[in-house]
Protein backbone atom coordinates (compact mmCIF):
# COMPACT_ATOMS: atom_id res chain seq x y z
CA UNK A 1 0.00 0.00 0.00
CA UNK A 2 2.96 2.45 1.02
CA UNK A 3 4.51 1.56 -2.61
CA UNK A 4 1.49 2.41 -4.44
CA UNK A 5 0.97 5.89 -2.47
CA UNK A 6 4.84 6.76 -3.61
CA UNK A 7 4.29 6.51 -7.26
CA UNK A 8 1.00 8.29 -6.97
CA UNK A 9 2.67 11.33 -5.30
CA UNK A 10 5.43 10.88 -7.93
CA UNK A 11 2.79 11.00 -10.73
CA UNK A 12 1.32 14.13 -9.43
CA UNK A 13 4.25 15.68 -9.38
CA UNK A 14 5.57 14.81 -12.68
CA UNK A 15 2.06 16.02 -13.60
CA UNK A 16 2.11 19.22 -11.76
CA UNK A 17 5.64 19.76 -13.70
CA UNK A 18 4.03 19.06 -16.76
CA UNK A 19 1.32 21.30 -16.59
CA UNK A 20 3.65 24.14 -15.20
CA UNK A 21 6.19 24.40 -17.71
CA UNK A 22 3.12 23.85 -20.43
CA UNK A 23 1.85 27.73 -19.40
CA UNK A 24 4.22 29.83 -21.05
CA UNK A 25 2.73 30.68 -23.95
CA UNK A 26 4.10 32.69 -27.58
CA UNK A 27 2.43 36.16 -27.71
CA UNK A 28 -0.70 35.97 -30.29
CA UNK A 29 -0.88 39.00 -31.98
CA UNK A 30 2.56 40.07 -34.09
CA UNK A 31 2.44 43.00 -36.27
CA UNK A 32 5.19 45.45 -37.95
CA UNK A 33 5.93 49.10 -37.92
CA UNK A 34 7.76 51.67 -39.15
CA UNK A 35 8.98 49.74 -41.99
CA UNK A 36 11.86 51.18 -44.40
CA UNK A 37 14.48 50.34 -46.36
CA UNK A 38 16.97 49.31 -43.72
CA UNK A 39 15.05 48.33 -40.35
CA UNK A 40 11.53 48.07 -38.96
CA UNK A 41 9.84 47.43 -35.52
CA UNK A 42 8.48 43.96 -34.53
CA UNK A 43 5.45 44.56 -32.29
CA UNK A 44 3.53 41.89 -29.93
CA UNK A 45 1.04 41.01 -27.11
CA UNK A 46 2.51 40.83 -24.00
CA UNK A 47 2.43 37.29 -21.99
CA UNK A 48 1.58 36.68 -18.85
CA UNK A 49 4.73 34.68 -16.91
CA UNK A 50 7.64 35.61 -19.11
CA UNK A 51 10.51 36.35 -18.07
CA UNK A 52 12.02 37.23 -21.35
CA UNK A 53 11.86 36.92 -25.35
CA UNK A 54 13.61 36.08 -28.51
CA UNK A 55 12.90 36.81 -31.71
CA UNK A 56 14.15 35.19 -35.44
CA UNK A 57 13.87 36.47 -38.69
CA UNK A 58 15.03 35.87 -42.18
CA UNK A 59 14.51 36.73 -45.74
CA UNK A 60 11.81 34.46 -46.75
CA UNK A 61 13.42 31.46 -49.00
CA UNK A 62 16.52 31.91 -46.70
CA UNK A 63 17.92 28.83 -45.08
CA UNK A 64 19.61 30.50 -42.12
CA UNK A 65 17.87 32.37 -39.13
CA UNK A 66 19.04 35.80 -37.89
CA UNK A 67 17.97 36.14 -34.55
CA UNK A 68 17.88 38.69 -31.21
CA UNK A 69 18.04 37.28 -28.33
CA UNK A 70 17.31 38.09 -24.16
CA UNK A 71 14.26 40.42 -25.45
CA UNK A 72 13.02 42.27 -21.77
CA UNK A 73 9.21 40.92 -20.67
CA UNK A 74 8.33 44.48 -19.88
CA UNK A 75 8.84 45.29 -23.93
CA UNK A 76 6.98 44.40 -26.94
CA UNK A 77 8.49 46.07 -29.77
CA UNK A 78 12.11 45.80 -31.04
CA UNK A 79 14.01 47.19 -33.88
CA UNK A 80 15.89 45.24 -36.41
CA UNK A 81 18.27 46.83 -38.20
CA UNK A 82 20.68 46.36 -41.24
CA UNK A 83 18.59 44.94 -43.28
CA UNK A 84 18.70 44.16 -47.15
CA UNK A 85 16.69 46.99 -48.68
CA UNK A 86 13.45 45.97 -50.97
CA UNK A 87 13.50 42.45 -49.28
CA UNK A 88 10.37 40.37 -47.77
CA UNK A 89 11.03 38.90 -44.54
CA UNK A 90 9.56 36.77 -42.30
CA UNK A 91 9.55 37.14 -38.37
CA UNK A 92 8.22 35.03 -35.05
CA UNK A 93 8.96 35.42 -31.44
CA UNK A 94 9.52 33.02 -28.83
CA UNK A 95 8.83 33.45 -25.15
CA UNK A 96 10.81 32.02 -22.23
CA UNK A 97 9.12 31.60 -18.35
CA UNK A 98 12.17 31.59 -16.10
CA UNK A 99 15.54 32.69 -16.18
CA UNK A 100 18.17 29.21 -17.16
CA UNK A 101 15.80 28.90 -20.61
CA UNK A 102 14.10 25.62 -20.14
CA UNK A 103 10.47 26.41 -19.50
CA UNK A 104 9.73 27.66 -22.83
CA UNK A 105 6.90 28.09 -25.41
CA UNK A 106 6.91 27.31 -29.20
CA UNK A 107 7.43 29.70 -31.85
CA UNK A 108 4.46 32.17 -32.49
CA UNK A 109 2.84 32.12 -35.45
CA UNK A 110 4.56 34.14 -37.79
CA UNK A 111 4.49 37.76 -39.64
CA UNK A 112 5.60 38.97 -42.92
CA UNK A 113 7.11 42.41 -44.50
CA UNK A 114 8.59 44.04 -47.19
CA UNK A 115 11.55 46.49 -46.81
CA UNK A 116 10.62 49.25 -49.17
CA UNK A 117 9.10 52.82 -47.99
CA UNK A 118 8.54 56.25 -49.73
CA UNK A 119 9.76 58.26 -47.21
CA UNK A 120 13.01 58.64 -48.30
CA UNK A 121 13.97 60.01 -51.28
CA UNK A 122 17.24 60.21 -52.86
CA UNK A 123 19.50 62.56 -55.27
CA UNK A 124 19.88 61.32 -58.71
CA UNK A 125 21.70 63.73 -59.87
CA UNK A 126 25.31 63.21 -59.93
CA UNK A 127 28.93 64.83 -60.76
CA UNK A 128 32.35 64.70 -60.25
CA UNK A 129 34.37 67.87 -60.73
CA UNK A 130 37.83 69.26 -59.99
CA UNK A 131 39.35 65.67 -61.06
CA UNK A 132 43.23 65.19 -60.93
CA UNK A 133 45.52 63.04 -60.30
CA UNK A 134 44.88 62.47 -56.44
CA UNK A 135 41.36 63.75 -55.41
CA UNK A 136 37.97 65.07 -56.73
CA UNK A 137 35.20 66.48 -55.68
CA UNK A 138 31.91 64.83 -55.60
CA UNK A 139 28.84 67.39 -55.99
CA UNK A 140 24.96 66.34 -56.29
CA UNK A 141 21.54 67.99 -56.09
CA UNK A 142 20.04 68.41 -52.35
CA UNK A 143 16.98 66.74 -51.42
CA UNK A 144 14.11 68.31 -49.55
CA UNK A 145 13.34 67.39 -46.35
CA UNK A 146 17.22 65.59 -45.63
CA UNK A 147 19.12 66.16 -42.73
CA UNK A 148 22.75 64.50 -44.21
CA UNK A 149 24.21 62.44 -46.92
CA UNK A 150 26.44 59.93 -47.26
CA UNK A 151 29.07 58.91 -49.69
CA UNK A 152 30.83 55.68 -50.84
CA UNK A 153 33.27 55.08 -53.48
CA UNK A 154 35.42 52.66 -54.91
CA UNK A 155 37.84 51.74 -58.10
CA UNK A 156 35.15 50.58 -60.18
CA UNK A 157 33.95 47.47 -60.03
CA UNK A 158 36.49 45.94 -57.14
CA UNK A 159 37.42 46.25 -53.67
CA UNK A 160 35.89 46.98 -50.90
CA UNK A 161 33.77 50.81 -50.43
CA UNK A 162 35.31 53.61 -48.64
CA UNK A 163 32.88 55.58 -46.96
CA UNK A 164 32.99 59.26 -46.46
CA UNK A 165 29.66 60.88 -44.03
CA UNK A 166 27.89 62.61 -42.69
CA UNK A 167 27.57 65.22 -44.84
CA UNK A 168 24.81 67.71 -43.16
CA UNK A 169 21.92 69.25 -45.07
CA UNK A 170 22.29 71.63 -47.03
CA UNK A 171 26.03 70.84 -47.85
CA UNK A 172 26.20 69.39 -51.38
CA UNK A 173 30.12 68.49 -52.11
CA UNK A 174 32.69 66.62 -51.02
CA UNK A 175 36.25 65.60 -51.67
CA UNK A 176 36.99 62.63 -52.20
CA UNK A 177 40.40 61.88 -51.06
CA UNK A 178 43.88 59.51 -51.45
CA UNK A 179 42.93 58.40 -54.98
CA UNK A 180 45.44 56.81 -57.19
CA UNK A 181 46.18 58.23 -60.66
CA UNK A 182 45.48 56.99 -63.96
CA UNK A 183 42.68 54.96 -61.74
CA UNK A 184 38.75 55.12 -62.94
CA UNK A 185 36.33 55.49 -59.85
CA UNK A 186 32.56 55.06 -59.20
CA UNK A 187 30.83 56.54 -56.32
CA UNK A 188 27.35 56.57 -54.74
CA UNK A 189 25.01 59.06 -52.45
CA UNK A 190 22.64 57.72 -49.69
CA UNK A 191 20.52 60.92 -48.12
CA UNK A 192 19.04 60.45 -44.61
CA UNK A 193 16.37 61.92 -43.67
CA UNK A 194 16.67 61.66 -39.78
CA UNK A 195 18.85 62.55 -37.06
CA UNK A 196 19.49 58.80 -36.07
CA UNK A 197 19.99 57.64 -39.67
CA UNK A 198 17.45 54.95 -39.75
CA UNK A 199 15.32 56.71 -42.32
CA UNK A 200 17.67 56.31 -45.25
CA UNK A 201 17.28 56.19 -49.00
CA UNK A 202 18.59 53.34 -51.29
CA UNK A 203 22.01 53.93 -52.40
CA UNK A 204 22.10 56.48 -55.61
CA UNK A 205 23.21 54.64 -59.21
CA UNK A 206 26.78 55.54 -59.66
CA UNK A 207 28.95 58.21 -61.24
CA UNK A 208 31.91 57.16 -62.88
CA UNK A 209 35.26 59.17 -63.20
CA UNK A 210 39.25 58.79 -63.99
CA UNK A 211 42.25 60.60 -62.19
CA UNK A 212 44.53 62.19 -64.30
CA UNK A 213 48.35 61.62 -64.36
CA UNK A 214 50.68 63.22 -61.71
CA UNK A 215 52.97 65.26 -63.26
CA UNK A 216 55.65 66.47 -60.91
CA UNK A 217 56.48 70.58 -60.51
CA UNK A 218 60.50 71.86 -61.24
CA UNK A 219 62.22 71.78 -58.16
CA UNK A 220 62.55 75.58 -57.52
CA UNK A 221 62.44 76.33 -53.61
CA UNK A 222 62.63 79.97 -53.07
CA UNK A 223 65.09 80.72 -49.71
CA UNK A 224 65.04 83.97 -48.27
CA UNK A 225 67.89 85.25 -45.66
CA UNK A 226 67.03 87.99 -43.34
CA UNK A 227 68.88 90.15 -40.64
CA UNK A 228 67.11 92.56 -38.07
CA UNK A 229 70.00 94.59 -37.90
CA UNK A 230 73.23 95.08 -40.17
CA UNK A 231 75.30 96.61 -37.41
CA UNK A 232 78.54 94.92 -37.24
CA UNK A 233 79.35 93.02 -34.34
CA UNK A 234 76.04 93.17 -32.47
CA UNK A 235 73.17 90.34 -32.20
CA UNK A 236 70.24 89.77 -35.00
CA UNK A 237 67.59 88.09 -35.49
CA UNK A 238 68.01 85.58 -37.97
CA UNK A 239 64.78 84.51 -40.11
CA UNK A 240 64.53 82.01 -42.75
CA UNK A 241 61.97 81.83 -45.25
CA UNK A 242 61.14 78.76 -47.64
CA UNK A 243 58.40 78.64 -50.24
CA UNK A 244 57.79 76.06 -52.20
CA UNK A 245 54.93 75.33 -54.96
CA UNK A 246 52.47 72.91 -54.99
CA UNK A 247 53.58 69.26 -56.63
CA UNK A 248 57.52 70.50 -56.12
CA UNK A 249 59.50 67.39 -54.88
CA UNK A 250 59.61 67.46 -51.21
CA UNK A 251 62.61 68.87 -49.67
CA UNK A 252 64.90 66.18 -48.00
CA UNK A 253 68.17 68.19 -46.59
CA UNK A 254 68.71 71.89 -46.69
CA UNK A 255 72.22 73.40 -45.14
CA UNK A 256 72.33 77.26 -45.28
CA UNK A 257 76.05 78.12 -44.35
CA UNK A 258 77.95 81.47 -43.98
CA UNK A 259 81.31 83.40 -44.59
CA UNK A 260 80.96 85.34 -41.51
CA UNK A 261 79.23 86.08 -38.05
CA UNK A 262 78.40 83.42 -35.28
CA UNK A 263 75.23 81.93 -33.11
CA UNK A 264 76.19 82.73 -29.23
CA UNK A 265 75.41 79.25 -28.59
CA UNK A 266 77.49 79.41 -25.14
CA UNK A 267 75.14 81.15 -23.43
CA UNK A 268 72.12 78.82 -24.34
CA UNK A 269 70.76 76.43 -21.57
CA UNK A 270 68.64 73.67 -22.72
CA UNK A 271 65.21 74.86 -22.96
CA UNK A 272 65.87 78.18 -23.45
CA UNK A 273 63.22 79.65 -25.91
CA UNK A 274 65.07 80.82 -28.54
CA UNK A 275 62.46 81.91 -31.43
CA UNK A 276 59.38 80.83 -33.13
CA UNK A 277 58.55 79.39 -36.86
CA UNK A 278 55.40 79.91 -38.67
CA UNK A 279 54.33 76.56 -41.86
CA UNK A 280 51.37 78.06 -43.76
CA UNK A 281 49.80 76.36 -46.48
CA UNK A 282 46.55 76.27 -48.56
CA UNK A 283 44.06 75.27 -45.88
CA UNK A 284 46.21 75.51 -42.60
CA UNK A 285 48.58 78.11 -40.03
CA UNK A 286 50.84 75.89 -37.73
CA UNK A 287 52.93 78.21 -35.10
CA UNK A 288 55.28 76.49 -32.96
CA UNK A 289 58.27 77.56 -30.28
CA UNK A 290 61.73 76.92 -30.50
CA UNK A 291 63.31 75.93 -27.60
CA UNK A 292 67.02 74.60 -27.28
CA UNK A 293 67.59 70.85 -27.19
CA UNK A 294 70.76 69.33 -26.79
CA UNK A 295 74.02 71.90 -26.85
CA UNK A 296 77.60 70.45 -27.87
CA UNK A 297 79.16 72.99 -26.19
CA UNK A 298 79.84 76.47 -27.66
CA UNK A 299 79.55 75.69 -31.43
CA UNK A 300 76.64 73.15 -31.72
CA UNK A 301 72.83 72.72 -30.80
CA UNK A 302 70.08 71.25 -31.68
CA UNK A 303 66.60 73.59 -32.00
CA UNK A 304 63.73 71.93 -31.27
CA UNK A 305 59.96 72.85 -32.70
CA UNK A 306 56.95 72.47 -30.38
CA UNK A 307 53.10 72.69 -31.38
CA UNK A 308 50.88 74.63 -29.06
CA UNK A 309 50.09 71.31 -26.97
CA UNK A 310 53.74 71.06 -26.20
CA UNK A 311 54.05 68.03 -28.93
CA UNK A 312 57.78 67.64 -30.88
CA UNK A 313 57.20 68.63 -34.45
CA UNK A 314 60.85 68.56 -35.59
CA UNK A 315 64.37 69.89 -34.97
CA UNK A 316 67.20 71.25 -36.79
CA UNK A 317 70.87 72.10 -36.05
CA UNK A 318 72.75 74.80 -35.62
CA UNK A 319 77.02 75.47 -35.83
CA UNK A 320 79.55 77.61 -35.77
CA UNK A 321 81.62 76.42 -38.70
CA UNK A 322 84.70 77.81 -40.69
CA UNK A 323 84.31 81.11 -40.12
CA UNK A 324 80.39 81.59 -40.51
CA UNK A 325 77.50 79.69 -39.26
CA UNK A 326 75.91 76.51 -40.68
CA UNK A 327 71.90 75.83 -40.43
CA UNK A 328 71.20 72.10 -41.46
CA UNK A 329 67.68 70.38 -41.72
CA UNK A 330 66.47 66.83 -42.57
CA UNK A 331 62.70 66.52 -43.47
CA UNK A 332 61.67 63.06 -42.45
CA UNK A 333 60.21 61.35 -45.60
CA UNK A 334 56.04 60.81 -45.43
CA UNK A 335 56.55 58.48 -48.56
CA UNK A 336 54.61 60.97 -51.08
CA UNK A 337 57.89 62.55 -52.32
CA UNK A 338 55.80 66.26 -53.24
CA UNK A 339 54.96 68.95 -51.18
CA UNK A 340 51.13 70.86 -51.45
CA UNK A 341 52.39 74.26 -51.45
CA UNK A 342 53.71 76.36 -47.98
CA UNK A 343 55.59 79.19 -46.93
CA UNK A 344 57.67 77.87 -43.97
CA UNK A 345 59.64 81.13 -41.47
CA UNK A 346 61.93 80.05 -38.73
CA UNK A 347 63.09 83.41 -36.63
CA UNK A 348 65.95 82.58 -34.22
CA UNK A 349 65.66 85.98 -32.04
CA UNK A 350 69.11 87.41 -31.48
CA UNK A 351 71.22 84.33 -31.20
CA UNK A 352 73.72 85.40 -34.31
CA UNK A 353 75.79 87.76 -34.18
CA UNK A 354 76.94 89.87 -37.21
CA UNK A 355 80.50 89.74 -37.96
CA UNK A 356 82.96 92.36 -36.48
CA UNK A 357 84.03 93.86 -39.90
CA UNK A 358 81.49 96.06 -42.67
CA UNK A 359 80.91 94.32 -46.08
CA UNK A 360 78.88 92.14 -47.46
CA UNK A 361 77.90 88.71 -45.89
CA UNK A 362 77.18 86.03 -48.21
CA UNK A 363 74.63 82.95 -47.14
CA UNK A 364 75.47 80.10 -49.23
CA UNK A 365 72.39 77.76 -49.61
CA UNK A 366 72.58 73.84 -50.68
CA UNK A 367 69.38 72.43 -50.66
CA UNK A 368 67.86 68.99 -52.31
CA UNK A 369 64.71 66.99 -52.83
CA UNK A 370 63.67 63.44 -51.78
CA UNK A 371 64.43 62.43 -55.57
CA UNK A 372 67.87 63.87 -55.60
CA UNK A 373 66.77 67.50 -57.02
CA UNK A 374 69.68 70.22 -56.18
CA UNK A 375 69.74 73.32 -56.02
CA UNK A 376 72.67 75.81 -54.95
CA UNK A 377 71.86 79.50 -54.09
CA UNK A 378 73.72 82.64 -52.92
CA UNK A 379 71.85 85.46 -50.67
CA UNK A 380 73.82 88.56 -49.95
CA UNK A 381 72.79 91.03 -46.99
CA UNK A 382 75.68 94.47 -46.81
CA UNK A 383 77.11 94.76 -42.80
CA UNK A 384 77.78 98.42 -41.91
CA UNK A 385 79.69 99.69 -38.85
CA UNK A 386 78.51 103.14 -37.64
CA UNK A 387 74.61 103.88 -36.83
CA UNK A 388 73.37 105.95 -40.07
CA UNK A 389 74.15 102.48 -41.50
CA UNK A 390 77.06 104.46 -43.61
CA UNK A 391 80.51 102.75 -44.18
CA UNK A 392 83.68 104.60 -43.22
CA UNK A 393 85.97 105.65 -45.80
CA UNK A 394 89.48 104.36 -45.21
CA UNK A 395 91.13 105.38 -48.47
CA UNK A 396 91.48 108.69 -50.14
CA UNK A 397 89.02 109.75 -52.55
CA UNK A 398 90.06 111.35 -55.67
CA UNK A 399 88.50 113.46 -58.56
CA UNK A 400 87.86 112.36 -61.15
CA UNK A 401 86.12 115.26 -63.07
CA UNK A 402 85.78 119.29 -62.51
CA UNK A 403 82.61 120.96 -64.14
CA UNK A 404 81.62 124.84 -64.29
CA UNK A 405 78.11 125.33 -62.70
CA UNK A 406 76.98 125.56 -66.30
CA UNK A 407 78.28 122.01 -66.67
CA UNK A 408 81.30 122.15 -68.66
CA UNK A 409 84.43 120.26 -68.28
CA UNK A 410 87.00 122.77 -66.98
CA UNK A 411 90.22 123.66 -64.75
CA UNK A 412 89.73 127.27 -64.05
CA UNK A 413 90.26 128.85 -60.66
CA UNK A 414 88.45 131.78 -58.97
CA UNK A 415 85.22 130.61 -59.25
CA UNK A 416 82.76 128.35 -57.82
CA UNK A 417 83.71 124.84 -58.97
CA UNK A 418 81.99 121.24 -59.01
CA UNK A 419 84.46 118.35 -58.14
CA UNK A 420 83.30 114.82 -58.67
CA UNK A 421 85.01 112.00 -57.07
CA UNK A 422 85.66 108.44 -57.55
CA UNK A 423 83.44 107.21 -54.67
CA UNK A 424 80.27 108.87 -56.21
CA UNK A 425 80.34 112.31 -54.33
CA UNK A 426 80.32 116.03 -55.49
CA UNK A 427 81.41 118.70 -53.43
CA UNK A 428 81.01 122.16 -54.30
CA UNK A 429 84.23 123.87 -53.92
CA UNK A 430 86.11 127.57 -55.01
CA UNK A 431 89.93 127.53 -55.72
CA UNK A 432 91.80 131.02 -54.58
CA UNK A 433 94.61 131.52 -56.81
Amino acid sequence: MKMKLRLFLLFLMIGAAIHSFSQCFAPSILFTSNVNYYNADMNWNSTAGTHHYKIRYKIIGSSSWSYKYNIDSTLNIKLLSNLTPVSDYIWQIMSYCDTINVNTSNWSITDTFTTITSACPNTNTLSTININFNNATATWDTVSGATSYKIKYRALGSGPWSNLGPIFHPTNTRLIPLLQQNTTYEWQIMTYHDSTTLLGSLWSASDIFTTTTFVYASFNPIVNNTLSNLECNSPSEFSLEVIQSTYEPDIGTSTITSNGGYFDIGTLNTGDSVGYAVMTTSSQSVNAVLKAGIIAGQNYALINSYDSTGSLMGFFSIENHNGGIRVTTTTPNDNNDYTSGYVSEVHLTSLFVNPPNAGPLYFFIDISSELNDQIYDTDTVQIWCNSNGILEQKEQKEIVEIYDLSGRKTKATNQPLLHIYNDGTILKKVILE
